[in-house]
């Protein structure tokens, strides 16, 4: 078979050399086969029927990719996490950026699931193709921390799989590129074994500006670099700027993303806030009983007029009654 095309033989028996620009894109893609395993001839490589979309997070996690997000404690690298995993499930934007929609297995090593449950019920979202799972012990640079996981995997077969945080699931020294390497090669396969994406949640050095913690190894190795760090005071809403550090396959941007956590404990942009009629419902789900308005403005949403306005629309919409007089609950 030629690069360019192939012989055939025509209905009047004769022998003709077609060129594959020739024929239709779903009939070439019969003869596009690997040699050797995993090599192709160049040329018809790139007639090779991809994804339109590349990324799973529009220039952050490249399908087949790696990405890693370090920061410092109490930054809400899990909130992060949990929302990440539900935006790419749903195919919802996350933090602005456009997703491809895809099923997620979200790996906990730090959380028990009585935390990790609690944390999924305060954001009132539905998870649909989110897999939650919870281990202090696997080790993913050993064989029985690998067996558990490809295992796991087996059963969900996910697009993307983010492991929170990852200098739990080594057993190894994370400063030794040997044992660092050990782990890589595993992720390496679980990527060719599952066709996916993985994200890494980590922990930032003692000083921010040496990046993320253990050794260089881990920046070699991913496609995304980010750096996200808390912008906001003790005492305030948690605030914070997630900058790319590097973008092998996209160009940088301009500024970095600036978000905050919201009441139903998922990160929202500057330009993308909530609205007082979205703040309201979210604070009434996730009191759980009924709420007086009064506990609204004391959380300081909206002024009152805005607040009985957000009320009333809830209640037209069937998402809130009133459980008594002067309180308000949610409709479960």
């Amino acid at each position: 078979m030629s690069n360019q095309g192939m012989w055939i033989t025509d209905e009047q028996g004769q022998d003709t050399f077609v060129y594959y620009s020739e024929l239709e894109h779903d009939i070439v893609q019969s003869f596009i086969k690997p040699i050797g395993g995993f090599m192709f001839p160049a040329d018809m490589f790139m007639m090779s029927k991809l994804p339109s979309a590349p990324f799973y997070v529009q220039d952050w996690l490249p399908k087949r990719g790696k990405t890693l997000l370090y920061a410092p404690p109490k930054t809400g690298k899990s909130f992060l996490s949990l929302q990440l995993a539900r935006c790419v499930a749903s195919g919802e934007p996350f933090l602005g950026l456009k997703t491809t929609k895809g099923r997620v297995a979200y790996t906990q090593f730090e959380l028990g699931e009585e935390i990790l449950q609690a944390r999924l019920k305060q954001t009132g979202m539905t998870y649909e193709d989110v897999f939650v799972g919870t281990s202090f012990s696997l080790k993913l640079d050993t064989e029985h921390g690998q067996k558990m996981m490809w295992s796991a995997l087996e059963a969900v077969e996910p697009h993307v799989l983010i492991i929170d945080p990852l200098y739990k699931a080594i057993a190894g020294d994370e400063n030794e590129s040997s044992d660092v390497r050990r782990i890589l090669d595993f992720l390496d396969s679980i990527i060719e074994g599952f066709n996916c994406s993985i994200f890494l949640i980590h922990h930032a050095g003692k000083d921010l500006t040496k990046r993320g913690r253990g050794s260089s190894v881990f920046e070699d190795w991913v496609d995304s670099y980010l750096q996200m760090q808390r912008t906001s005071k003790a005492g305030e809403a948690l605030k914070v700027k997630i900058k790319p550090i590097f973008l092998r396959h996209a160009s940088l941007p301009p500024d970095p993303i600036e978000a905050e956590l919201g009441n139903n404990f998922e990160f929202f942009t500057n330009d993308l806030a909530p609205t007082v009629k979205q703040q309201v419902e979210a604070f009434i789900r996730i009191a759980g009983s009924a709420v007086s308005p009064a506990e609204i403005f004391a959380a300081q949403i909206g002024s009152n007029t805005s607040v009985y306005k957000a009320l009333k629309q809830l209640m037209d919409e069937g998402k809130v009654v009133k459980a008594k007089w002067g309180f308000y609950e949610y409709v479960r």
